[in-house]
């Protein structure tokens, strides 16, 4: 597990267990692509855990309606439900039975299933992704023909974030061949994560921890720029 300590109103928002990667299947990507309120969820629960009723505010739309969006995001692997200890810890309010949603990890890569006549394998290929910019507290979805944020070009901080990512791969002998950050960044973790893992299977979806990739989100979170 890994626990990122983030301020906000006075509360530790991610004092909380949070995988550090989940891997989805590629359909799970789908639900996010072209779906500008599902891609907001993410975004507004990448700064602490949130209820239905608190997005419904933020969004200005009805409180079914962002309802029926997280019931997918959670059925799809994106989020989940803060256990009742986490919500003491964090020092939430539990009045009215109220349901607090973080993202389930840090970091989100795509899988699909190839089967032939000798079986069935997983691949991961490395260009579907998603992670939590904790400094920035913002959700980043990078898929083959979508990207929610422009990091190259809008970020000041974007050519020592990338200049950070390729000396971190050349630490773990990872090339990285990216002139966006995002990529680049996307790139290095899919590296890693395929070196290593022991995979644990929670409701359909694949959980991976990594002390050594713990190690690189507290690093990176904590870069100076």
């Amino acid at each position: 597990m890994i626990r990122i300590n983030t301020t906000m109103s006075g509360l530790d928002m991610f004092r909380i267990n949070v995988k550090s990667v989940a891997v989805l299947p590629i359909e799970s990507f789908d639900t996010l692509l072209n779906n500008n309120v599902r891609i907001s969820i993410m975004d507004m629960l990448s700064k602490g855990p949130m209820t239905v009723t608190s997005l419904a505010q933020e969004l200005g739309i009805l409180k079914g309606v962002v309802h029926r969006h997280v019931k997918a995001l959670e059925d799809f692997g994106w989020i989940r439900q803060l256990s009742d200890e986490e919500v003491k810890v964090v020092g939430l309010s539990r009045e009215a039975n109220r349901i607090y949603y973080v993202p389930t990890a840090m970091v989100y890569l795509g899988f699909k299933l190839e089967i032939n006549e000798h079986g069935m394998k997983i691949i991961i290929p490395t260009n579907y992704g998603a992670f939590i910019d904790i400094r920035g507290r913002k959700f980043i979805l990078v898929t083959p023909t979508y990207s929610n944020h422009d990091c190259k070009n809008s970020c000041p901080s974007h050519e020592a974030c990338l200049d950070w990512i390729k000396r971190i791969g050349k630490q773990f002998h990872v090339s990285i061949d990216y002139d966006d950050a995002s990529k680049a960044l996307m790139h290095l973790y899919t590296q890693l994560i395929l070196r290593e893992f022991k995979i644990n299977i929670v409701n359909n979806v694949i959980m991976l921890d990594s002390p050594r990739l713990n190690s690189i989100f507290i690093r990176h979170s904590n870069l100076a720029l």
